[in-house]
């Protein structure tokens, strides 16, 4: 009876461990976080000002001026949902893309240095819609 629940709590343990818990929550500590979903809507977000989609896979997040990312800063992408074909991401500060492509046409210079992008592929390299949390630290 011991071994099992040795086992469940193991199980239990590993279980949190290997959960996303932190793309979940609530994000008191980070400078700014949002949770995109895959048509580049926002479902939920905190010091961003505005996200849109310009390409299939490439997503565009621009974070309010409160927002540090000229010092030392961690910027998290973590893929959130299923799909047949597994999903990497990437970010690049000041992306080209972003600036080309803004959707409202008018794109200030200082708001480039503000932007986020999130490229999303399949383990085969094409580009591939995702939904993901994003988190500025």
């Amino acid at each position: 009876m011991k071994s099992i629940r040795r086992i469940s709590a193991l199980a239990l343990a590993a279980t949190a461990l290997l959960t996303p818990a932190v793309a979940r929550a609530d994000t008191p500590y980070a400078q700014a976080s949002a949770m995109v979903e895959a048509d580049g809507s926002v479902a939920r977000s905190k010091n961003v000002v505005d996200v849109w989609r310009p390409h299939r896979g490439t997503y565009c997040v621009l974070v309010d001026k409160s927002v540090d990312l000229h010092g030392a800063v961690a910027i998290h992408a973590t893929p959130e949902g299923w799909y047949e074909h597994p999903r990497s991401l990437s970010v690049q500060l000041g992306s080209r893309t972003c600036h080309d492509h803004h959707h409202g046409g008018h794109f200030r210079t200082d708001d480039q240095f503000r932007t986020i992008a999130v490229h999303s592929q399949t383990s085969h390299g094409y580009r591939a819609d995702a939904a993901f949390y994003l988190t500025v630290s």
